[in-house]
């Protein structure tokens, strides 16, 4: 929520988030996992056998969603 305090979202705040995410995510062909037990975070698991490409593939997904989803909130 707050990069400056380390203030992060309450319970609501973090569903409601990780609801959005997960389905942009999954849209733009990246199976991850949410996870909102604690502070929010999304899980990704990529198969041994990946390399930079993959690697590669995940991060430039993660960001765009990510950064899509942080000029909206």
């Amino acid at each position: 929520r707050d990069k400056t305090t380390k203030q992060t979202f309450d319970k609501t705040e973090g569903t409601e988030l990780l609801g959005a995410l997960s389905s942009r995510l999954l849209d733009a062909g990246l199976y991850c996992r949410a996870d909102n037990r604690g502070d929010p975070v999304v899980q990704v698991a990529p198969p041994l056998i990946s390399g930079q490409t993959e690697f590669d593939q995940i991060y430039a997904i993660l960001h765009r969603v990510l950064d899509e989803a942080g000029r909206s909130v």
